[in-house]
């Protein structure tokens, strides 16, 4: 997966002891996406197993979304608990080691 995701700690969206901004690129398409992910699969995920791992552990660092191709939104605990367990389902791994 070519993706660069950026954290902006310092920003307009969130408190001071807020999480960061992440600005995602194709790492998450737009919102729909985390209910739909045929809508970043079908655009052409070179891994998707590791695509929704990083998708959860980016969730669980930021307050807000940027994605590639929608509106920014935001990371509530219903997202983060949703992303996560896409993770766990598609790994064989515990996802928890690096969140």
């Amino acid at each position: 997966m070519s993706c660069v995701s950026v954290l902006v700690a310092r920003n307009n969206l969130t408190p001071p002891d807020g999480l960061p901004v992440a600005i995602v690129g194709d790492l998450f398409e737009r919102q729909q996406d985390i209910d739909d992910d045929r809508l970043w699969l079908d655009a052409g995920s070179e891994d998707p197993g590791a695509q929704r791992f990083h998708r959860a552990r980016i969730a669980n660092r930021a307050d807000w979304i940027i994605p590639g191709h929608g509106g920014l939104f935001r990371v509530d605990t219903a997202i983060r608990d949703k992303l996560k367990q896409q993770a766990e389902t598609a790994s064989t791994g515990p996802v928890d080691s690096v969140m």
